[in-house]
């Protein structure tokens, strides 16, 4: 299925994430429901042990990057809803802003090289807090050392200042 629009591309940098009930579990789940239907995962980081951002006081996160691939090029809406939807299927249930969530799963960028930039009312390419999630910048870095953002900065660069200790089970 091809989808015209904005963003349209055939690639996809897409951010997971889970803080409740088994986290490794939710992110399979979540590369599961995110394949098929001409998407494949090209790549995937590492997992990385992360401490909730925004509202603090919740279970760690696990999170994950991945670079997906469609057959044809998909719109950022598309690409947004096909996240929306895995997440679903992968047991998101809504809470509120900022909170806990079961399965998550975010475009980051879009494009070979995370080059496209989009602006509508739902769907903002490149991820507006990508910038303040340093971990994130560390795992797309992890895929493509040479990955830079629309504005020009390096995610190696940017993966630099991960300075945050390291989230301990039970914390």
């Amino acid at each position: 299925m091809t989808e015209a629009g904005a963003g349209a591309s055939a690639v996809a940098w897409v951010g997971l994430g889970s803080n409740i009930g088994r986290r490794a579990a939710a992110l399979t789940a979540l590369r599961s429901h995110l394949e098929g239907g001409g998407v494949v995962v090209e790549a995937a980081s590492r997992q990385l042990l992360t401490r909730a951002v925004g509202m603090r006081r919740q279970p760690d996160f696990l999170n994950q990057v991945l670079r997906l691939r469609s057959a044809t090029a998909r719109s950022a809406a598309a690409w947004l809803d096909h996240c929306e939807s895995a997440a679903r299927a992968a047991g998101r249930r809504p809470t509120y802003e900022w909170g806990p969530r079961r399965a998550d799963a975010d475009v980051l960028l879009l494009g070979e090289r995370g080059e496209l930039r989009v602006e509508q009312p739902a769907v903002h390419v490149p991820h507006p807090q990508l910038e303040n999630r340093p971990f994130l910048c560390a795992l797309l870095a992890e895929l493509d050392p040479g990955l830079t953002h629309p504005d020009g900065w390096r995610f190696a660069g940017r993966a630099g200042v991960f300075l945050l200790p390291p989230a301990l089970p039970g914390r």
